[in-house]
């Protein structure tokens, strides 16, 4: 009899080890498989961010222009190419206004999955819209990609620089 339990006993143990074996190989599997769901996830979340952006392109291009007015060149109604700052930096973007002859105007902030190409504290959406015309001098409203819920949040705001110096000149 106590050599039929020993055996039993033996052939117990081999077999908790090799369910355990395979209890590691199935962890290792799913481990592998939810990490391969969260890149999919990601993946996703960026293509459709660059979907709603590159619709908010082509719905902007079909949008009416701003007609155009002869004026003399050099007075203030003049009527100016806005130039193109989406995918720039807040302060390029700022600064190309500028240059053009327009300032910034209010400053937004959208929460988004940053589509491709796209980084925090970029321009996502002016309007006017690029290559409309608009008096010089006149402001340009900028929405500015901030992380989204699927990025850790920053202590700041990106426009908080910016805020209270442009304020005054909208």
């Amino acid at each position: 009899m106590e050599v039929k339990l020993e055996q039993r006993l033996t052939e117990l143990r081999a077999e908790y080890e090799s369910g355990q074996k395979i209890l590691k190989d199935i962890e290792l599997k799913l481990a592998e498989l939810e990490d391969r769901k969260k890149n999919l996830k990601e993946t996703l979340l960026r293509i459709s961010g660059a979907i709603e952006l590159l619709e908010e392109v082509l719905e902007e291009k079909e949008g009416a222009e701003v007609p155009e007015t002869t004026v003399e060149p050099g007075t203030a109604t003049e009527n100016v190419e806005v130039p193109n700052v989406i995918k720039k930096p807040l302060e390029k973007a700022i600064k190309i206004l500028e240059e053009a002859g327009f300032k910034a105007g209010e400053i937004i902030e959208q929460k988004t999955v940053l589509p491709i190409g796209v980084m925090a504290g970029d321009i996502l959406k002016q309007e006017p819209k690029p290559g409309t015309k608009s008096p010089a001098g006149s402001s340009v409203k900028l929405v500015v990609a901030v992380k989204g819920k699927f990025l850790p949040p920053e202590k700041n705001s990106l426009c908080d620089v910016f805020s209270d110096a442009f304020s005054d000149r909208t």
